[in-house]
């Protein structure tokens, strides 16, 4: 663990899908769910999203509450979190919406993924790239230019991928989940974690520390033990 406190974000059906076999598949908004995403996304000096989140939703959130938005300036935070793409291939299209929202951009990427994009050079006047290695991302290095740059508090929004990485690289501290009261099925239907798995003797372990209700949902609050 750092100095850096990260939590992970997510939601899930009740058999454990993050979205449907078609990740763009339309879906109605919750309330309940938006809120409590909005206020742990205000908590926030930076907030990490994967590559494939990004494609599949075009756009990263932002906060709107007033009172949230105040909270931050009390807080002497900028009104929006920096949002930080993880692409280590940097496949990334120029016309995603997220390029040109009213926030700051990083894009943690790898040489090779630059060398491959021949956008880079377009990529870079719209967000900073940061390579972390040759063909993988070093979180270490990662978490260190985070800690030079004056960021305290991650929050991850996914998908699968990243969350996987961070597991594996023992960076996550807590994790928030909300259980959706539906069932998505399909074998192909991304999980909160996806990578290679853990067998049960090396897999992380969780303490459940807060749980809440809100009508058929449940939001449960987990920190990470080893």
């Amino acid at each position: 663990m750092s100095a850096i406190q990260t939590t992970v974000v997510l939601a899930m059906t009740a058999d454990g899908k993050i979205s449907a076999v078609d990740p763009k598949a339309p879906r109605d908004s919750d309330v309940a769910d938006q809120a409590h995403l909005e206020y742990q996304v205000s908590l926030a000096d930076l907030v990490l999203v994967g590559a494939g989140t990004i494609r599949a939703e075009g756009s990263t959130f932002t906060i709107r509450n007033p009172e949230l938005l105040a909270a931050r300036k009390v807080r002497n935070q900028p009104p929006q979190p920096i949002t930080c793409v993880v692409s280590g291939s940097l496949d990334l299209s120029l016309d995603l919406p997220f390029l040109s929202q009213d926030i700051e951009r990083w894009i943690f990427t790898t040489r090779t993924g630059l060398k491959r994009n021949s956008d880079a050079t377009t990529l870079q006047k719209l967000a900073e790239l940061i390579d972390l290695g040759d063909t993988d991302l070093d979180w270490d290095r990662a978490y260190t230019l985070m800690a030079e740059r004056g960021i305290h508090k991650i929050v991850a929004l996914g998908g699968g991928s990243l969350t996987a990485s961070l597991v594996q690289a023992k960076r996550i501290d807590d994790w928030w989940l909300t259980i959706w009261p539906v069932i998505y099925g399909g074998k192909h239907a991304p999980t909160p974690v996806e990578g290679e798995g853990f067998v049960p003797n090396a897999a992380p372990h969780l303490q459940l520390v807060e749980t809440r209700q809100v009508g058929s949902e449940l939001f449960l609050h987990y920190r990470t033990l080893n």
